[in-house]
């Protein structure tokens, strides 16, 4: 399979995503007014520049760095919008617009909004192109977490643990609870072990490049309200794409091409109703796309669970 290919298959998915597409379309018919000037970071495909243009811009600058702005040249001029839309494919680094832009929008977002470290882009981008009074789309992202169980996970790890075929694949096992999941699994609200709360926040166009750039830490203290088997810890996004208007792929909502992320724990931990559950959570920007984790979880007098991404082959536990 060519590179090419793969990047084309990763943004069939967004494609085909009409959560994801409708909210910026509404966003962006919203927030552009006619004649004015865009900026659309990462553009992919260029679909959220075409929403751009249908919003009333006269002017699209669609910056995307991989090989995929081929797709988007191509989609631009099969719609009629080549005097209008700019492809450029380059680094945001390297982009130079001749003029600023009265709106930046960027689908940046990763399972739980930050975890693929693309907010400094956004920030820089904003800071270098962007027109006093101008506005971000989304405006803000708000990561959320739950202690959780998920159907089907558990079984799947006692699978790897129990020998299979004759070969001990507990090496497995032990790397998959400390990676970081994108799961589909069907999740309901049931299934959660407390109301959510959030992790962090930040706000696209107040937010510092320090602040993007740097690690971000939660703790958090929740009390299941029933008893079960929490087997790790969930989390999600909600992005203020303008005023009235909310993308998110929470436990409940419609599903999106994002599924939800899921921190395992080793083993799934039976509660009952009133256990408290101390959770500790930090994202460190890593390489551009992705960002690592760390997370710890302490079930009523239990001993706290420690893991890193850093780390696929062993937890400490104390």
């Amino acid at each position: 399979m060519s590179n090419a290919y793969h990047r084309i298959s990763i943004h069939r998915w967004m494609l085909q995503d009409e959560v994801r597409n409708e909210a910026y379309r509404q966003a962006l018919a919203k927030v552009v007014q006619p004649g004015q000037v865009v900026l659309d970071m990462g553009a992919g495909t260029g679909l959220l520049s075409v929403f751009a243009t249908q919003a009333g811009a006269s002017k699209v600058f669609a910056v995307e760095r991989t090989s995929i702005a081929a797709v988007a040249r191509r989609l631009v001029h099969q719609n009629g919008l080549a005097d209008r839309i700019e492809v450029m494919e380059t680094d945001l680094e390297d982009a130079r617009l001749p003029e600023k832009v009265d709106v930046i929008t960027s689908e940046w977002m990763g399972g739980l909004g930050n975890d693929e470290n693309m907010l400094a882009p956004l920030v820089m981008a904003r800071d270098r192109w962007l027109k006093p009074g101008g506005v971000v789309v989304p405006a803000r992202v708000t990561a959320y977490l739950a202690p959780a169980w998920i159907e089907g996970f558990e079984v799947a790890q006692e699978r790897l643990r129990a020998r299979p075929h004759g070969v001990d694949l507990s090496v497995v096992a032990t790397m998959t609870v400390n990676e970081l999941h994108t799961t589909h699994a069907r999740v309901t609200p049931e299934d959660l072990f407390a109301a959510p709360q959030a992790l962090w926040s930040h706000d696209a166009l107040t937010c510092s490049l320090e602040e993007a750039d740097r690690p971000v830490e939660s703790q958090l203290t929740f009390t299941s309200v029933r008893a079960g088997r929490v087997l790790g810890l969930v989390a999600w996004f909600e992005a203020d794409m303008c005023p009235g208007l909310t993308l998110t792929n929470a436990v409940g909502a419609p599903e999106t091409h994002w599924g939800r992320i899921f921190f395992a724990l080793d083993r799934g931990v039976d509660v009952v109703a009133g256990t408290p559950i101390r959770v500790a959570v930090g994202c460190f920007p890593s390489v551009p796309g992705t960002s690592e984790f760390r997370w710890e979880v302490t079930i009523g007098d239990g001993p706290t669970e420690r893991h890193d991404s850093t780390r696929p082959f062993g937890i400490d536990e104390a």
